[in-house]
């Protein structure tokens, strides 16, 4: 315990680790709500604007009032009607601008009529498509219903059964009315994923796999200490009665300490500061970037032991993070189309990358109701951690007093 509380605080005393380490994620995670914060309310429909004659003609109309109304209310409304009393008034709001058209129901056909500005909102503009499709259906429903309406039904012999039908065709007509009070529904919404899809999300998971790599500088740090040519600490260290297991393995419960505590601040300042909706699962994501730490204090562990200068090493941590966290789509869609080619033309490569592991359990967590994929994920996070830490001890054999 004394070696791991020695470890933990000379680690932690190293300030440009300390840093790096868990100051570049919370700048990084700010910068991204900055920049995309608003990123999916982009992808959400607006109402369209457009004045509504409200004449004896547009209330006569059946259903036409309701429909109009339902359509421009809810949570998601498709328009935004400005009522207006006559045509003249609605045609100079839309010559005034700001306006898709106006919709008027004829005096003397009661036909509805959209009136479309066609000087603005041109092109691939979905708004004019919107009110079409709007009005379509309801002048489709109108038609049947007056045309179900029109035809009386004639008594004569067998009176009883025509009015048992005159009576069904009433009480259908009555519920066809009724629906057309509502709201046209096009198409229905069927939701494939756990959680309504995100596009700002991913760039919240690729931040974290980022943070996971940038943890490998607290096992750098703390196992380059430990070399005898690093410092008289290291040499007196190297020629000690302790074993280099006894050595280390303090060092690296420190690291690992140290780097899964920087990404749980890094994700709880995402979660509740900055107000990053990830699904709900706190428990499971904790869990994932807990393997991530354990992966990430295995491949700072074995860079540590390599045979490089301090200032080489760290720079091989930042490299091996900025690369790693390009096939993650850290860099924007270019890096995200970039990993998902990577990862469908060589699918090997996925699981020796620990950003892009991160990133794919953290959004299979978003998307599915079980947690069988991440932690198939965290199992290869594991056995890479294995493989790493089986190399580190490769660099860090104990040497002989008179080789120092």
């Amino acid at each position: 315990m004394t070696a791991f509380l020695y470890a933990f605080k000379a680690t932690l005393r190293n300030k440009g680790t300390t840093l790096w380490a868990i100051a570049m994620p919370l700048a990084l995670a700010s910068l991204f709500y900055v920049a995309f914060g608003n990123l999916d309310a982009s992808y959400r429909p607006s109402p369209v604007p457009l004045a509504v004659v409200d004449d004896s003609a547009y209330r006569d109309a059946p259903g036409l009032a309701a429909a109009i109304d339902a359509v421009s209310s809810g949570a998601e409304p498709w328009l935004a009607p400005t009522y207006v009393a006559t045509a003249t008034e609605a045609a100079r709001l839309v010559d005034d601008g700001g306006l898709y058209g106006y919709i008027a129901a004829d005096a003397d056909t009661g036909a509805l009529q959209y009136h479309r500005d066609w000087r603005e909102y041109l092109g691939a503009d979905p708004g004019h498509e919107v009110v079409a499709a709007i009005l379509d259906a309801y002048t489709q429903n109108a038609a049947v219903a007056a045309e179900m309406a029109a035809g009386p039904v004639e008594l004569g012999a067998g009176a009883s059964t025509q009015v048992a039908e005159a009576a069904d065709v009433s009480e259908r007509l009555a519920r066809l009315r009724a629906a057309m009070e509502e709201a046209p529904a096009f198409t229905k919404a069927v939701q494939l994923t756990a959680n309504p899809p995100s596009n700002q999300v991913r760039y919240f998971y690729s931040a974290l796999g980022f943070s996971v790599l940038m943890g490998c500088s607290f096992a750098v740090a703390g196992v380059a200490r430990l070399k005898p040519n690093r410092s008289i600490l290291g040499a007196r260290l190297s020629v000690g009665g302790k074993s280099r297991l006894a050595l280390v393995a303090p060092t690296v419960g420190a690291a690992l300490v140290l780097a899964y505590g920087t990404l749980v601040i890094a994700y709880l300042y995402m979660r509740f500061a900055l107000g990053v909706d990830f699904g709900g699962k706190d428990f499971q994501i904790l869990a994932v970037l807990g393997a991530g730490a354990v992966a990430a204090t295995a491949l700072g562990t074995a860079i540590g032991a390599l045979p490089l200068p301090e200032g080489v090493l760290s720079g091989v941590v930042t490299t091996v993070a900025c690369v790693s966290s390009l096939f993650a789509g850290l860099y924007g869609p270019g890096s995200q189309h970039l990993a998902e080619d990577l990862a469908r033309a060589a699918p090997w490569t996925v699981p020796l990358n620990p950003a892009r592991e991160i990133y794919d359990a953290l959004f299979s967590l978003y998307c599915y109701d079980t947690f069988d994929h991440a932690a198939r994920i965290m199992a290869q996070l594991a056995v890479l951690a294995l493989a790493l830490f089986a190399l580190a001890p490769l660099g860090l054999r104990r040497v002989r007093h008179d080789h120092l």
